[in-house]
């Protein structure tokens, strides 16, 4: 056991998980620390060893203090030439752990980092302004066990040596990414027969279909094969021309734009779009950041200007919460970084992995995630309060896909979901067409679990149980 104390000081973070924005402001990043924090623990060389028992001690986290959370943390790396290592941190579930799905989350950004989604969202730790820790009511490693991934390579703590190692396109993550599962699975071959699903939000929509669009071509040529389920994506940006189409009369019909601005915005977007058409991604991405970040430039975004809100993912908050940025300063702790094993690793911002992936930013993966949604579950999720990739944007993106379901999804009456028969309140809308589902969870935006746990714990746990939308007794 050890014991976090330290005084608490001014964030030097901007938290969240956006589109085009890593959960820290650009050129911001935690160093590290002064004190000891050990040595960075890879487990690559002991798994190539047959050291599995070894390795699976070492890699073990020191439990926080008032909380027994078993868990196991570490490097797997995916290319020795650049020495490139993906960072995880995993968590059997609470309940019969051996026999619960294993879930991998994927934060979006890109370059936001998945402990986002451990401490501010779904994982058994949420961090408070002193620098402790408390257990997280719903969280989802109750039910299933799951496993969070700093991805791509120079994501948070994840790193590599070399600037050919950061992934250009999704084919690169994807690589990268089956590579630590399958050194995961080698580690923790007690799961290995366990049900896999591929999970994440925002530029997760892309890094989700990937992954799994990978393993559904590689299981049938592969001796090991990764029992994938399905997958759930959360404010999905899979479909950048679909969603861009969108944005002005979106915005518009939300009071965040007056009819003059609506006409700007819509220009600039078919800009965009036509850019994105002539597969001239660059243009179109510098086309899009004017609007929306301002990440290329020392200008406010045209979005800032009008709204004057830095936040666009909850139509309620015009900036982000600040105890979304605690959890940044508590992993610089060095007693922290020691549990979990990551050293005096840097945990960077995001803006290298940015950087490598601006073409791809306005890139579709539509064609493999149809192929997924052809052949396993699949959860299309929104909060009804996002902007950034509003529910109305994703249903546009459904409405421009080809697959098996969709005229039955067209006729599909949506209902009415809620978590208890006695409840007052309604958890939100559900439209099911055999293993799909579509679902808008009221009063959340973009980072739903935070804003609505409960809901967010039932969603997946009905989806991955296949436990139906009926209300409980």
């Amino acid at each position: 056991m050890w014991k976090v104390m330290v005084l608490l000081v001014p964030l030097a973070v901007s938290p969240g998980d956006g589109l085009f924005r890593s959960i820290y402001q650009r050129g911001r990043v935690f160093l590290p620390p002064k004190g000891d924090a050990g040595d960075p623990l890879f487990l690559t060389p002991y798994i190539k060893a047959g050291k599995i028992t070894e390795a699976k001690k070492m890699s073990l986290v020191s439990p926080f203090p008032g909380m027994n959370a078993e868990s196991y943390a570490g490097y797997l790396t995916v290319n020795k030439t650049f020495n490139s290592n993906l960072f995880f941190w995993f968590f059997p579930a609470q309940v019969q752990p051996e026999s619960a799905p294993v879930v991998l989350w994927l934060q979006g950004g890109p370059g936001g980092s998945s402990m986002f989604g451990l401490f501010v969202e779904h994982g058994p730790y949420v961090v408070t302004r002193n620098m402790t820790v408390r257990a997280r009511d719903f969280p989802w490693t109750t039910t299933l066990s799951m496993l969070y991934i700093d991805n791509p390579v120079g994501t948070g703590f994840s790193f590599t040596e070399d600037t050919r190692g950061y992934a250009v396109n999704e084919d690169d993550v994807a690589q990268d990414l089956y590579s630590a599962l399958i050194q995961f699975f080698q580690l923790f071959p007690e799961y290995g027969k366990n049900d896999f699903y591929a999970t994440g939000e925002s530029y997760a929509g892309k890094y989700v279909p990937a992954i799994a669009h990978y393993i559904h071509s590689l299981n049938p040529v592969r001796e090991f094969k990764i029992h994938l389920k399905g997958i759930a994506l959360g404010d999905a940006y899979s479909d950048p021309e679909s969603i861009i189409e969108g944005y002005a009369p979106f915005l518009y019909e939300i009071g965040l734009l007056d009819e003059k601005q609506k006409k700007y915005f819509q220009k600039q977007c078919n800009e965009c779009v036509k850019h994105i058409k002539e597969q001239n991604w660059m243009r179109a991405f510098e086309v899009l950041d004017k609007l929306l970040d301002g990440d290329l430039t020392s200008d406010p975004s045209y979005f800032l200007n009008v709204t004057g809100c830095s936040n666009y993912y909850n139509i309620l908050q015009c900036t982000e919460p600040e105890d979304q940025g605690y959890y940044g300063k508590f992993l610089s702790l060095p007693e922290v970084r020691q549990a979990i094993h990551v050293g005096n690793r840097t945990f960077s911002d995001g803006a290298e992995v940015e950087k490598y992936l601006r073409e791809d930013t306005m890139k579709s993966v539509k064609p493999w995630l149809t192929e997924i949604m052809n052949n396993y579950k699949v959860l299309l999720y929104n909060g009804q309060l996002d902007i950034i990739v509003a529910a109305s944007l994703s249903e546009r993106s459904l409405m421009a896909m080809d697959w098996k379901g969709f005229h039955k999804y067209k006729n599909t009456e949506r209902r009415v979901w809620k978590i208890f028969k006695s409840d007052e309140e309604v958890a939100g809308y559900v439209r099911q067409v055999g293993d799909f589902h579509q679902v808008v969870v009221r009063g959340g935006g973009h980072i739903l679990p935070y804003d609505q746990p409960l809901r967010s714990f039932d969603m997946i746990n009905r989806f991955i149980f296949g436990r139906g939308w009926d209300p409980y007794e």
